[in-house]
């Protein structure tokens, strides 16, 4: 790569973070001149890579979006994600790699036909948002809400506990004709995934694999929102092999999601009792104490007493724990052992 590319690649990458001194940091960065600089960054305007604000040395900068798609579809009878995609969709990702080509494609067909078969809506809301460095998929449903059909169809208390369900993974409320694998597949695809509904907010950061619950404006329909880094080499076979190895059987559980507002502690057996659904046919569970400074006694004999009475050979196992958590499952666990 010559120096004229590489600084124009710097511009690029780093234009977000420094949008009012990015010509300044490509001269530290690359000892040139400024004139130098600014005549890459001409050649960016030109070719409709970067949009400039303001005159001379009050310019700002920012990417400009290779693409900014919105698109609002009435879901009747002539409803096709197939459609949807050939006519929407494909035509926009052709500047991408194939492996970021194939997650979108993937994802949006599996959420399309997801909001067609359980959501009961009538219309679909989705925005592309492409940048050099960022990737935004939004689609949007004026359906019941993921959260609150989970929590009516599986008996839940509240939706809470359904979205919980829903990061364990392998929900599904119609498993005659779903499994529920899609969804989980699409949470693992992404950087960052967004689930609303029910008033409630749903996140998942795959590089720490954190999750986080919180309070959402969305109440009617399903709000998703995905992010994911252009360059980012992962892929679909990738994380196939990762969450659909049969030879695991194994879900994650993670606990911090138990937590209320205003309350860090993870307390009582009723809590334990809520995360503990669909473990019979697993050979691994792991809790994550992410974010999880203490547990009760209580809590921790619930958790290990509940999961063996379920499934007597799962293989028990936590991780993201501090001392505290760890001396209160290894002592309800030597109980069962």
């Amino acid at each position: 790569m010559n120096s004229s590319s590489k600084i124009k690649d710097f511009i690029l990458d780093n234009i977000t973070l420094h949008q009012k001194d990015i010509i300044l940091t490509a001269i530290q960065r690359f000892g040139v001149s400024r004139q130098a600089v600014l005549k890459h960054m001409h050649t960016l305007i030109e070719e409709n890579q970067v949009l400039a604000h303001g005159k001379t040395r009050d310019r700002t900068y920012e990417l400009m979006p290779q693409v900014n798609l919105i698109k609002t579809i009435k879901i009747d009878e002539y409803f096709s994600s197939e459609k949807i995609l050939k006519d929407n969709v494909i035509p926009h990702l052709t500047f991408l790699s194939n492996n970021i080509r194939k997650i979108i494609q993937f994802s949006m067909a599996a959420l399309i036909n997801n909001t067609l078969d359980h959501a009961n809506a009538t219309k679909l809301y989705f925005k592309l948002y492409f940048t050099h460095n960022d990737l935004h998929i939004i689609i949007t449903d004026n359906g019941e809400g993921i959260f609150g059909k989970i929590k009516s169809l599986l008996f839940l208390e509240n939706t809470q506990i359904a979205a919980i369900e829903l990061a364990k993974g392998w929900v599904t409320t119609d498993p005659e004709n779903h499994s529920g694998d899609d969804l989980k597949a699409v949470m693992h695809l992404f950087d960052t995934v967004k689930i609303e509904s029910n008033g409630k907010s749903l996140s998942f950061i795959n590089k720490n694999e954190e999750w986080m619950i919180e309070p959402s404006t969305q109440q009617q329909g399903t709000r998703i929102h995905l992010k994911i880094n252009p360059n980012s080499n992962r892929s679909c076979e990738e994380i196939f092999k990762k969450i659909f190895n049969l030879q695991l059987s194994s879900v994650r559980i993670p606990i911090n999601l138990l937590k209320l507002p205003g309350d860090d502690l993870v307390n009582s057996r009723v809590q334990a009792n809520r995360i503990l659904r669909n473990i019979k046919n697993l050979k691994i569970i792991e809790f994550d104490f992410n974010n999880i400074d203490l547990i009760g006694p209580a809590f921790a004999d619930e958790l290990i007493r509940k999961t063996k009475k379920k499934n007597e050979i799962i293989d028990i196992q936590w991780i993201n724990s501090n001392k505290m958590v760890d001396l209160m499952m290894s002592r309800a666990l030597k109980r069962f052992s």
